[in-house]
Parts: C-alpha cells; sequence; structure tokens
C-alpha cells in the first residue's frame, strides 16, 4: 500500500510540475516567495507550540532527560496517554508547516531553474 502512495505522489509531483511549465518564471518566483513565507508563518510558530507542549508534558510525570531538544522524536514514546494527541497534534501541524515551506522552496528553484 506505502508503494501506491509514492506512486501518486510521484506523478502528483510530475503534473504539478507539468502545469507550472506555462506559468512566467517571475510568477513562480513571486508565488514561491508567498508559499515559503506562509509555510515558516504557519511552521515556526506551531514547531515552538510543540516543544513546549512536549516539556510540560514530560516534565509533569519526570520523563525529561538532559538535551531532549536534540531528538524530541525519540521521547514520543514516553508521552504519556492523556497529553498524546495535544502534544502530537502540535507536532504534525509544525511538520505541515516544514512542508508548506519546502514546497515553497522548490518552487522558487524551479523559477531560478526555468530563467529568472
Amino acid at each position: 500500500m506505502g508503494e501506491l502512495w509514492i506512486a501518486l505522489g510521484l506523478v502528483a509531483v510530475l503534473c504539478g510540475v507539468a502545469a507550472t511549465w506555462s506559468v512566467p518564471p517571475a510568477t513562480l518566483l513571486v508565488a514561491g516567495f508567498w508559499t515559503t513565507l506562509a509555510g515558516l508563518a504557519f511552521g515556526v510558530p506551531t514547531g515552538v507550540l510543540y516543544h513546549v507542549a512536549l516539556r510540560r508534558s514530560l516534565l509533569s510525570c519526570a520523563r525529561l532527560p538532559e538535551r531532549w531538544w536534540l531528538n524530541p522524536t525519540a521521547l514520543h514514546g514516553e508521552i504519556p496517554e492523556a497529553d498524546r494527541l495535544r502534544v502530537l497534534g502540535w507536532c504534525g501541524a509544525g511538520a505541515a508547516g516544514f512542508l508548506v515551506t519546502l514546497a515553497g522552496c522548490a518552487i522558487v528553484a524551479l523559477a531560478a531553474w526555468r530563467g529568472i
């Protein structure tokens, strides 16, 4: 089933690149800039809220190790069941913002490749 999602994702990316090929590079550059900015404006605050929620959750049950911020996803198994949905919800939201930021950067790169 995973291979199906990978194949569909690749087809979607190729269709997206083909669709943007007719768009002028200057328009792509502006669209990529605003997409990157929107991803950062959403992803950075939600990422901070995720780290705050993770820290509070692990502090409440005395499971917060030193230098926990270096690999916070490794601590997801330590989150108490009562806090899991809240903490991982912020994690997912921050990850979505990161993906939007990457998409914006890819659009800017496409505009640069096309000849800005």
